[in-house]
């Protein structure tokens, strides 16, 4: 293939499972290396989700100069198990973290890798591709957007951003590497309200007022979104209430704890920790118990219940439902995750308690969105990780190129 190319693999057309190709005649890199949302519930092997990328997987002579990864998202990263190892993936330190030490709890083997830090606005130079990481706020820590120039033409990929969370800053910087030739953006949200998403901050307020109450809540969220984590530990803690967590989420805190001394740890005041037996818990081994000092059983906590804030998980779920009158059900996470089979729905259903929707999504608004465009003015807009490709012109108005997955642009 001559000349500068972009190619999307996946997503040009559905949201997850993003790969992009950026080449010049003689270096290719790719940005992302996911899977597709399908594949959690299709419990299938990474190697079925395969793409036709030549140069890209273990079996093959390697042919892509690097991998760089915007965050740690399965949907950005998950098809790193099959990519060959002497290809090296560049990733934010925190990013590293995860895949090498909470990536393995779920069966997910990412050991072979070549892993480099890139630290936030880094630029990493592969002649004649210079990539610069850009640090953008996400529902995980230390996400990056990419600006990528190529033989004199500049390239933007947003990567998964908002501007609505405790870093919403780091995504208005943004707004400062105007004019590229190509912006490569996100629309995730396009498909849903058109309001205006509810920032993290004003959802503390709306925590602590679910918290006030006498009723003992179990609040659903992800322990890899650090900023409801943070909101969620504010609120039981202004309210006296120890927040119980259990190891795997002590574990993910301590990969944070690199970002500074005001990540929230397990050891600090009115965190406690409930040893949950679970495969999650017995594949810790031994790690498990340098928690052990803030260890609290059900018996405690059915005691005073008024005095704790549960963060969900099933056997602590299952050990407190029928016992407990008065119990409140919190699902902090996209709404999405409740339909079909669901466990979180089946035992709310089962005993006939509501289900409280407290979340704000990881992703950008439209009105966000627009203003990016606006204020960066790129020559052409590509979509990607969007359902709503094919309105984008519509949408930004301004000129947009809709690749399919694997057409090539040439540049």
């Amino acid at each position: 293939m001559t000349g500068n190319t972009i190619i999307i693999h996946r997503a040009a057309n559905e949201i997850g499972g993003n790969c992009i190709e950026i080449s010049s005649e003689k270096t290719r890199i790719l940005l992302d290396f996911g899977l597709p949302l399908s594949s959690i519930k299709e419990r299938k092997s990474a190697a079925q989700y395969r793409i036709n990328i030549a140069g890209a997987y273990k079996d093959d002579s390697p042919g892509i100069k690097a991998v760089f990864l915007t965050h740690a998202h399965p949907d950005h990263c998950g098809l790193l198990e099959e990519l060959n190892p002497e290809i090296p993936v560049y990733a934010a330190p925190t990013a590293i973290l995860l895949l090498k030490n909470i990536a393995p709890l779920f069966g997910k083997n990412y050991a072979h890798l070549h892993f480099i830090p890139i630290k936030p606005n880094e630029t990493v130079t592969l002649s004649p591709i210079n990539v610069k990481a850009l640090p953008i706020d996400h529902s995980i820590p230390q996400s990056y957007a990419y600006q990528i120039t190529v033989n004199g033409k500049k390239i933007l990929y947003t990567g998964d951003l908002r501007a609505h969370g405790k870093c919403s800053r780091l995504t208005e910087e943004l707004s400062r590497y105007k004019s590229p030739d190509y912006l490569l953006l996100e629309g995730t949200t396009l498909n849903r309200t058109r309001q205006a998403a509810k920032t993290e901050n004003s959802l503390l307020s709306k925590t602590k007022e679910l918290f006030r109450s006498e009723k003992l809540s179990l609040i659903s969220f992800s322990a890899q979104n650090l900023d409801r984590f943070v909101s969620v530990y504010k609120a039981a803690r202004s309210l006296g209430k120890n927040l119980v967590i259990d190891p795997y989420t002590c574990f993910v805190l301590e990969q944070f704890s690199v970002l500074g001394k005001n990540i929230p740890q397990w050891h600090w005041p009115l965190i406690r920790v409930y040893f949950v037996n679970n495969g999650i818990t017995r594949k810790m081994g031994k790690i498990k118990y340098r928690y052990k000092d803030k260890k609290v059983t059900i018996k405690e906590i059915l005691k005073e219940p008024s005095k704790y804030v549960i963060k969900d998980n099933l056997g602590i779920r299952r050990r407190l439902l029928g016992q407990i009158k008065d119990l409140r059900l919190i699902h902090s996470a996209w709404p999405g995750y409740l339909e079909g089979d669901n466990l979180f729905t089946e035992d709310a259903e089962l005993f006939n308690l509501p289900i409280e929707i407290l979340h704000t999504s990881g992703h950008a608004d439209f009105n966000t969105l627009s203003r990016l465009v606006r204020e960066i003015k790129p020559r052409f807009i590509i979509p990607v990780h969007t359902e709503r490709a094919k309105e984008y012109e519509k949408l930004f108005k301004k000129p947009t190129i809709f690749l399919k997955d694997g057409e090539v642009l040439r540049f």
